[in-house]
């Protein structure tokens, strides 16, 4: 299985075959999990070609992201009622098979063959090309940062989780296992997908507290595929709770860098403002004995927008990366509900600066306070 984070360019190159090489083409199919490849004429099915640059630059390249985030849809992340595992929305990701061929002027010839899975993820411009290698796990997160969680948010059953892309064989095992971390020695181990073969977008919960209150006070999760010949792949993360008796805590849902749905939970203070804005028109009397209770000016079209202020708590020097992919996320979420990340730059703290580090950031909820929808 080879990801590609599509907000980023997908470079297919075509290299050059010799002296008769005058064109190229590439035939893209595009199309989401329960669907079947698309055929010439249908949606998700493109043809693309191309003449040489120059006798001297007959290699040819396309770059296919665009096409392949038309079909990748993120709305919400759905972790009501997780308390296991389950399969993700089919359009939070895509197939797609890239065949090329190259031109001799006549005859296009078959070169190679290739299918991919695309993710409304990024690469850093540090990363060089986009080159997806091949793997059976790829984790939508970063295991370095730690989870945090409201720790009374499992009662009401909505627990944050992590996306898992996996390409499992029937020989294949696959494991979940969840461990204590506060000394006490208490493991749980699930034989997950058991008989399921095939690619799927998986939803790991951060935890298993809210049917298991042993992980109360956090716990240590081990995600392994182990193939029937070769080195299993391990990706190993923490989760930890905190208790706000003071704020209420807002869960921030957003898509990051690698194409999986992310939660930061502010748990500080925050601060509400309503804005509103109209069209100002002055008014021409009925009459010359007018009414003076109507007066000579009045506002048309009027409606409002809210802004909130929030703030993380004292949070890890690496939580610069999620602010990162917060502020460079295309789909933002608080409590369920659409905003826009109204702050447009932050300082990426250090400890060794900041000491005690808390990012605040302002949203604008991506809808009108009056219902004006037509």
């Amino acid at each position: 299985m080879k990801v590609v984070k599509v907000r980023s360019p997908f470079i297919v190159e075509v290299p050059s075959q010799g002296s008769t090489h005058v064109g190229s083409k590439i035939v893209l199919t595009i199309w989401n999990v329960g669907e079947s490849e698309p055929t010439a004429g249908q949606s998700g099915y493109y043809q693309l070609t191309k003449s040489i640059p120059s006798t001297t630059q007959r290699a040819t390249s396309y770059n296919v992201s665009n096409y392949v985030k038309e079909f990748i849809d993120n709305v919400k992340p759905n972790n009501y009622n997780l308390t296991t595992t389950g399969a993700e929305n089919v359009n939070e990701y895509c197939i797609f098979h890239v065949l090329t061929y190259w031109y001799n002027g006549t005859t296009y010839t078959n070169l190679t063959g290739e299918y991919y899975y695309g993710v409304n993820g990024f690469t850093n411009y540090t990363d060089g090309y986009q080159n997806p290698s091949e793997t059976k796990l790829n984790l939508l997160a970063n295991t370095n940062i730690k989870n945090y969680y409201y720790k009374s948010s499992y009662a009401d059953l909505k627990m944050e989780y992590l996306n898992l892309l996996f390409d499992k064989l029937s020989t294949d095992s696959f494991t979940l296992k969840y461990e204590r971390i506060d000394g006490t020695v208490y493991s749980t181990t699930q034989n997950i997908l058991s008989g399921v073969t095939g690619i799927d977008n998986l939803k790991i919960p951060i935890t298993p507290v809210i049917f298991d209150n042993n992980f109360v006070n956090g716990c240590k999760v081990t995600i392994t595929i182990t193939p029937a010949s070769g080195s299993p792949t391990v990706y190993v993360f923490y989760s930890y709770p905190i208790e706000e008796c003071k704020y209420t805590p807002v869960r921030c849902s957003f898509i990051n860098r690698y194409g999986g749905w992310k939660d930061i939970i502010f748990f500080k203070a925050q601060t509400n403002t309503i804005s509103s804005k109209g069209t100002d028109y002055k008014l021409m009397p009925s009459a010359i004995n007018y009414n003076t209770s109507k007066g000579q000016v009045k506002s048309f079209n009027i409606n409002g927008t809210q802004t909130i202020k929030l703030n993380t708590g004292f949070v890890d020097e690496n939580y610069s990366e999620l602010i990162t992919d917060l502020l460079l996320s295309e789909t933002v979420l608080l409590d369920a509900k659409p905003v826009m990340v109204k702050t447009q730059g932050s300082e990426l703290k250090t400890s060794l600066k900041d000491k005690m580090i808390n990012y605040e950031i302002e949203f604008e909820y991506a809808y009108n306070l009056i219902n004006d929808v037509v």
